[in-house]
C-alpha cells in the first residue's frame, strides 16, 4: 500500500481525504461516524450567521423597543450566547469522539465583527483548526470588488487577531483576481485556501410561483474550474490549497494532488454512497500512485501544477488554442 499521509496546516493527516461542513458533521455521532470511516479530517457543519441573525429577529418580535431601549442589546446577546454555546459543545464532544482524527470548525461569514471574540472561543473548546466560510453577496450596485474583497480580509484579519489556530478560508470562485487576492488572504494571516464553495443554487418553482432550492449534492462533472484554480494558484500566493466540489473518486482525488492540493473535501460522494465509500477510495488511490511509480501521495504533489510545467502559459490559453486546432 502506497502512503497516503499529507501535510496540511501544519498537521500530518493520515489522507488527504476531508469531510467537508455538512450534514454528516452537524452531531458529535456524525462526526465520530466520519473519523471511524478513515478520513484524515473532519469540518464541522457551519455555524451560519444568517441563523442567529433570523433568530435575534424572531426575538425581537413585539418588543416595544422605543420604550425599552437596552432590550434590544439583551436580546442580540441572549441568541448570540445561546447559539455560539452550542456550537461549542459540538466542537468540544466531537473532539472527545474523533479519536486522532483533527477538527476543523467552520463559521459562516456574512459580515465582519461578530467572529473576532467567537475565534478565540472556538480555540478555548479544543478545535484544531478554523474555516471561515466567506461569501458575500453584491446586492447593491454601490458595491464595488474591492469592497467585496475588503469585506473578506477585514474578516480573517479580525479572526487572526483573535486566534492562533491555523484558518483555512473557503471562497467561491466570482472574484475579479483570485491571485491577487489569495495572496493578500495570505497576507492577513490565513494558511490555506479552499476553492471553492458550492453556494445554495436557485430555481423557480413555476407551478407554486416561489422560490426553490436547485440540485444539493454535486456531480463528478463539477471539480474542474477547481482543478484549475488549484493548479494556478500552487506555489504562486503562498497559501497552502485544498480542492473542493465535484470530488467523487481516487482519480479526481490524485489530480488535485498533482495540481497542488494537500488536502480534497468530500461530501456528496458521502452523502450518495455512506462513508464505507472512503476505504474504497482510498484504496483506489492507493493503487494510481503505485501506478505512478511512486510510494508515496506527497510524492506527487504539484507535478502538473501550472508551475511546474514547462509552458504554464498553456494553462492559461489550453481551451482556446484547442478550440483554434480542432479538438477536445
Amino acid at each position: 500500500m502506497a502512503d497516503l499521509s499529507t501535510w496540511f496546516m501544519g498537521f500530518k493527516l493520515q489522507n488527504p481525504l476531508v469531510v467537508s461542513a455538512s450534514v454528516l458533521t452537524g452531531t458529535a455521532d456524525g462526526v465520530e461516524r466520519m473519523a471511524a470511516g478513515g478520513v484524515g479530517a473532519v469540518v464541522l457543519k457551519s455555524l451560519f450567521e444568517e441563523q442567529i441573525l433570523a433568530q435575534i429577529g424572531k426575538e425581537k418580535e413585539g418588543l416595544d423597543l422605543d420604550a425599552y431601549p437596552d432590550a434590544e442589546a439583551f436580546v442580540n446577546r441572549t441568541v448570540w450566547e445561546k447559539g455560539t454555546q452550542q456550537y461549542l459543545d459540538l466542537v468540544k464532544e466531537s473532539k472527545k469522539r474523533a479519536g486522532n482524527v483533527p477538527i476543523f470548525a467552520s463559521i459562516n461569514c456574512v459580515g465582519p465583527g461578530n467572529w473576532a471574540s467567537f475565534a478565540s472561543r472556538i480555540e478555548a473548546a479544543g478545535a484544531d483548526a478554523l474555516e471561515l466560510n466567506i461569501g458575500y453577496v453584491p446586492y447593491s450596485t454601490a458595491l464595488s470588488s474591492k469592497n467585496i474583497e475588503e469585506r473578506v480580509l477585514s474578516t480573517v484579519r479580525e479572526v487572526r487577531a483573535a486566534t492562533k489556530l491555523p484558518i483555512e478560508v473557503k471562497l467561491g470562485q466570482n472574484y475579479s483576481s483570485l491571485p491577487n487576492l489569495a495572496e493578500a488572504i495570505r497576507d492577513q494571516g490565513a494558511n490555506a485556501l479552499v476553492l471553492f464553495n458550492r453556494f445554495f443554487r436557485y430555481d423557480f418553482d413555476l407551478k407554486k410561483m416561489k422560490l426553490i432550492g436547485a440540485q444539493p449534492i454535486s456531480t463528478p462533472d463539477e471539480y474542474h474550474e477547481s482543478l484549475r484554480w488549484v493548479s494556478l494558484l500552487y506555489q504562486r500566493a503562498g497559501i497552502e490549497l485544498a480542492g473542493a466540489t465535484g470530488i467523487h473518486d481516487a482519480k479526481t482525488v490524485l489530480k488535485f494532488v498533482l495540481a497542488g492540493a494537500g488536502t480534497v473535501q468530500l461530501c456528496s460522494v458521502i452523502l450518495k454512497n455512506g462513508i464505507q465509500v472512503v476505504p474504497q477510495i482510498l484504496s483506489d488511490l492507493s493503487i494510481l500512485v503505485e501506478e505512478q511509480g511512486e510510494s508515496a501521495l506527497e510524492n506527487l504533489r504539484g507535478r502538473m501544477s501550472a508551475q511546474s510545467s514547462k509552458n504554464p502559459q498553456e494553462y492559461l490559453r489550453l481551451q482556446y488554442i484547442k478550440a483554434l486546432n480542432g479538438g477536445n
